[in-house]
């Protein structure tokens, strides 16, 4: 543990952000929640750099991210247009148009996917926002 990281936090530096990841399965909405409780929210990239910073703290697991489809800006078929995608810190599209997706995401699969997560690859997939993952939050600026 060091004094800015907590026991059972894994936490990545960058110059403006600090990311953390938490290995306590939640849903995304509980996920979201405990972001804005105890840092600033849900983790948002900008960059390859920074999801690579981020990828030997998650190498084994999926994990939530800040990543939403945004029902009110669904183009072409129920939300399968990256640009529905929305980060849960700004509600708005990435300032730098990084996106990651894997193949074939987003989807819209199975039970109405419509949250975020990064994969062990250091891409992005759409999943139901009911199920259990661990989760990235991060503190710092805000774009």
């Amino acid at each position: 543990m060091t004094e800015d990281c907590p026991v059972l936090v894994l936490c990545s530096h960058l110059p403006f952000r600090r990311y953390h990841f938490i290995n306590t399965p939640m849903t995304w909405p509980q996920a979201q929640q405990y972001c804005r409780q105890n840092y600033a929210d849900l983790a948002t990239f900008e960059s390859m750099e920074e999801v690579q910073q981020l990828q030997p703290t998650i190498l084994y697991s999926w994990a939530w991210i800040g990543l939403f489809d945004d029902i009110s800006s669904w183009k072409g078929v129920m939300g399968k247009e990256p640009n529905s995608w929305r980060w849960s810190a700004t509600g708005d599209h990435s300032q730098s148009g990084y996106q990651v997706w894997s193949f074939g995401e987003p989807n819209y699969g199975y039970r109405f996917e419509t949250c975020g997560v990064i994969d062990t690859n250091g891409e992005w997939q759409d999943q139901g926002c009911e199920l259990l993952y661990g989760f990235v939050c991060f503190t710092g600026k805000i774009h």
